[in-house]
């Protein structure tokens, strides 16, 4: 069932085997795969059953450094279903080498084996709503050509991989109505947990302390507890639950907060189609399921075990759209769409971009004028487009993920999705300034190293040196390899790492199964937990995780 914890008549005090604190990705799964196990649980959500603008400021950062981390409010949502909310719907797997020792990756070693991640792929999947576990454009896409073009030679560059989109699933929407018919799951919405509580010293959890933005408080007495708030807000909560241990729960080790990741984004060259269009796969493609699929440039595992590589992906993308020379109605009409209601995107636009802004036009006015013509010459062309739009994205359930414009010259530019290291010194902690509540608001300090961006600037020739092995296609650099990596944008959309999960205590807060390495009953349940970024957007392992973690719970209550 769920209840608002601002009505009249909502319990104040609960009791129960287990509390979950977050209803996203993670929060959401592991109450479903509860009820399905026949374990009782009370989910906590501190926002209410749809958006609220106002309940974004108890996200709002005391500081950010650096400033291209952007507002820490802009990917996350407070509400039922979490950040579900406002996901793109993207699933790409872990991959074996993901969870390798490997020894040029600094605290790089997950306790947990991809074998025991993958076997809950596919029910990950399911939750998704992205289809069947199969990632090879050959099985994925059967009939299609595998490839994204054919003819490279290179065991280096693999270009039949796919990513997977979900409709995108708003867990709180989709799964509303099997959460409200349980008998096992209570959600409490509104209900913002302000501090975890343990038993003396700190050494077992014993339930949760909440309140209302009016200040009631709610009380949930539990066992165990699991946070699932996403990496920002669990690192918040762990380090603010002080009331048993001065230095917060979990965190013994100063570790709490600490190897805070997210993942490096940005061009890094163009490529030069030569093939005829029709062999080039670059668009969205439906699986025999229905499910939009994606191919991506890859660098094998192979090839990054040879040259110490972390682990990227590169999907060919439209020219700059700040550029008006491209001439294309959409283009600018998504650029001029943009700069003026999107805030952030003056903030994510590439330095490439920015270059292009600069160079193109004396000032802002004339920049636009020239988009401008172009949207009036193109008017035909951008109408047809946009009927089409609203019908696959506005109109369908399962939507069309994003634009993608086909160049008649078969010219596109390499966006790079990359690896960041972990990285003891970026972290997240808690300042002097307090949120209406009176929880400490979050100093964000990401750094990422040189080495990061060494690692894109080594694989970059590699993916030019194995597309030069056929004659279908052509990568070029307009500058060197070295000066891409280091203009790399820090965007900070994906948010790892805060509460790891290690071997032992020295490397991370929590074991194999998510639990806290000295406070018994305490659990961290999402990409807090990760060991490492990966280059993968984190949603399908996040979900993949839970359902492993449900299992544990499960095991752990049979005794």
């Amino acid at each position: 069932m769920i209840l608002d914890a601002r009505q009249d008549g909502a319990p104040r005090s609960l009791k129960t085997g287990i509390a979950i604190i977050g209803s996203g990705a993670a929060g959401l799964t592991l109450a479903l795969e509860l009820d399905r196990l026949g374990l009782d649980c009370v989910v906590l959500e501190a926002g209410g059953d749809g958006f609220d603008k106002s309940a974004q400021e108890f996200y709002r950062a005391a500081s950010i450094s650096p400033e291209d981390h952007g507002p820490v409010h802009m990917y996350r949502r407070r509400e039922f279903g979490g950040t579900t909310s406002i996901w793109g719907g993207r699933c790409i797997p872990f991959d074996p080498i993901d969870f390798e020792d490997r020894p040029w990756i600094p605290r790089g070693r997950w306790p947990v084996s991809y074998d025991e991640v993958a076997a809950h792929y596919l029910r990950a999947l399911e939750i998704c709503k992205a289809g069947p576990n199969l990632f090879r454009a050959e099985e994925g896409l059967p009939g299609s050509q595998a490839p994204m073009v054919e003819g490279l030679a290179s065991e280096d560059v693999i270009l039949d991989r796919i990513e997977r989109f979900s409709e995108p699933t708003h867990f709180g929407r989709a799964y509303r109505e099997q959460i409200t018919a349980s008998k096992a799951v209570t959600v409490l919405v509104n209900a913002v947990v302000v501090e975890i509580t343990a038993s003396e010293g700190g050494r077992a959890a014993t339930g949760v302390l909440a309140k209302t933005t009016a200040g009631a408080e709610i009380r949930i007495e539990a066992p165990t507890v699991v946070v699932a708030a996403g990496a920002l807000e669990t690192a918040r909560l762990l380090l603010a639950s002080r009331s048993a241990k001065a230095c917060g729960l979990g965190n013994e080790k100063d570790l709490v907060g600490r190897f805070y990741q997210s993942h490096l984004e940005g061009e890094v060259g163009e490529i030069q189609f030569k093939a005829a269009a029709e062999r080039v796969r670059l668009d969205y493609e439906r699986s025999p399921e229905g499910i939009y699929c994606r191919r991506y440039i890859w660098l094998s595992p192979e090839a990054q075990r040879r040259e110490k590589l972390g682990g990227l992906l590169i999907r060919p993308t439209h020219v700059s759209i700040a550029d008006p020379g491209h001439g294309n109605p959409v283009l600018s009409a998504m650029y001029i769409v943009k700069d003026l209601l999107v805030p952030e995107y003056g903030r994510k636009m590439t330095s490439t971009e920015r270059e292009a802004a600069g160079r193109l036009a004396s000032s802002r006015s004339a920049l636009f004028a020239r988009h401008l013509t172009n949207v009036v010459l193109g008017s035909p062309r951008l109408m047809a487009f946009g009927l089409n739009w609203v019908r696959k994205r506005n109109l369908a359930k399962r939507k069309l993920p994003s634009v993608v414009l086909r160049d008649a010259r078969g010219h596109y530019v390499l966006d790079v999705n990359a690896e960041q290291t972990p990285n003891f010194d970026s972290r997240v902690h808690l300042s002097d300034q307090l949120d209406p509540l009176g929880v400490p608001r979050l100093h964000v300090d990401w750094r990422t190293t040189a080495q990061d961006r060494d690692m894109v600037a080594r694989a970059l020739p590699l993916i030019q040196k194995g597309f030069a092995t056929g004659k279908a296609a052509e990568v070029q650099f307009g500058r060197a390899p070295a000066d891409y990596a280091a203009r790399l944008t820090r965007i900070g959309g994906h948010h790892i790492g805060t509460a790891r999960m290690a071997a032992s205590a020295d490397d991370g807060v929590v074991d194999a199964n998510g639990q806290a390495f000295d406070c018994k009953g305490l659990y961290v349940a999402g990409a807090s937990s990760f060991a490492t970024s990966g280059f993968a957007n984190p949603t399908l392992v996040i979900v993949a995780l839970a359902l492993r973690l449900a299992q544990h719970l499960k095991d752990a209550r049979q005794g």
